[in-house]
């Protein structure tokens, strides 16, 4: 209705002006009459004809368009496309896309929040086995146990390993948590990997040694230089070699191998225990996933493969796993030689 109100008025004034226009033709009055009535049914019929079926049309194409988008967004195509007017189907389109950045956006929102649920109940359930055990063994020394010198110093070493796990546990949540929101950032620079592969595995041969594993390292030649965060890249080896360490068998062998490649330095971990089956070649860079849940003992934090996930992340390049069961595992990943490659690889 208000459409044709405004064609009413917009035939009124511009026959109005047409009438005046044509005073000077020395017209009757008569006639002048007829032109005005004529201009103005003219006028009107043409102007709400443009409205009706153009315009207001749009208009009302564009609210059911607003609210199928409300319903579902797959059904707007065929609603625009009806559209007879450029700017019409021109805002339909800005109206779609801010819609579906805006579900995108949400859908975002929720996923980090459950993410963020689960995350919080996996953390509480990490973090209570070894407080329980160990405070179990504590008061079970208060109780009068500590007496007996035999038990108590059993008790206290299991009290102490629980602790010892709860703090790598706490420190893995902490690094984590930074890498994840940024927090830490990657200072790069060049350094020797051949020299770093041979220091991590000195570090881990006491662990190495009481676990009858054998470690090696592997290279064409010395030095390899390349470009990343030196403690960062010290942590990812020292992960994966510990994971090849903590989950071989007795006699077992953990290998750094070191190649070079057009794209940079390949690095390579390699183990000759348990090995992954294929379904869980992804599921193993998910924060605390065990292949076997069952185990009482944890041999790690279950955060070590999601930190080096993120680290490698950080220097523009990913993890790759090779892996069947009982034939050992293999994780690699590409490091680049120098900063101007780094940024050619973003």
């Amino acid at each position: 209705m208000k459409h044709r109100v405004i064609a009413f008025i917009i035939a009124l004034l511009s026959a109005a002006s047409i009438t005046l226009l044509l005073i000077p033709a020395l017209l009757s009055n008569e006639q002048l009459w007829i032109v005005f009535f004529v201009s103005t049914a003219i006028i009107f019929s043409l102007t709400w004809t443009f409205n009706e079926f153009i315009v207001f049309r749009d208009l009302h194409k564009l609210d059911m368009l607003v609210r199928k988008l409300a319903k579902d967004s797959t059904l707007v195509d065929g609603a625009i496309d009806n559209l007879k007017m450029h700017k019409s189907r021109e805002l339909a389109h800005h109206i779609t896309d801010h819609y579906n950045r805006k579900n995108q956006h949400l859908e975002e929102l929720i996923k980090k929040s459950d993410l963020r649920r689960q995350f919080i109940a996996d953390v509480s359930h990490e973090l209570k086995s070894p407080l329980f055990s160990a405070q179990g063994y504590v008061l079970t020394l208060l109780d009068g146990a500590v007496k007996n010198k035999e038990v108590r110093t059993k008790f206290l070493k299991k009290a102490a390993r629980n602790l010892d796990y709860l703090d790598i546990l706490i420190q893995d949540l902490l690094t984590l948590s930074q890498i994840e929101s940024k927090a830490i950032r990657m200072f790069s620079e060049h350094f020797d990997l051949v020299a770093l592969a041979k220091e991590v595995l000195e570090e881990r041969e006491a662990k190495a040694t009481k676990a009858a594993i054998s470690l090696r390292c592997d290279f064409e030649k010395a030095p390899l230089i390349v470009y990343g965060d030196y403690t960062r890249i010290t942590q990812v080896l020292t992960n994966l070699v510990n994971n090849g360490i903590n989950y071989n068998k007795e006699g077992g062998r953990v290998n750094i191998k070191l190649a070079e490649r057009q794209q940079g330095i390949l690095v390579s971990v390699s183990d000759d225990g348990e090995g992954i089956e294929k379904a869980n070649h992804d599921k193993v860079f998910n924060r605390f996933f065990r292949i076997d849940k069952s185990r009482t003992v944890k041999k790690s934090t279950g955060l070590g493969l999601a930190i080096v996930k993120h680290i490698l992340e950080n220097h523009n390049t990913v993890i790759h796993l090779e892996s069947e069961l009982g034939k050992g595992s293999t994780f690699s990943f590409i490091l680049v030689r120098d900063k101007k490659v780094v940024g050619a690889t973003k």
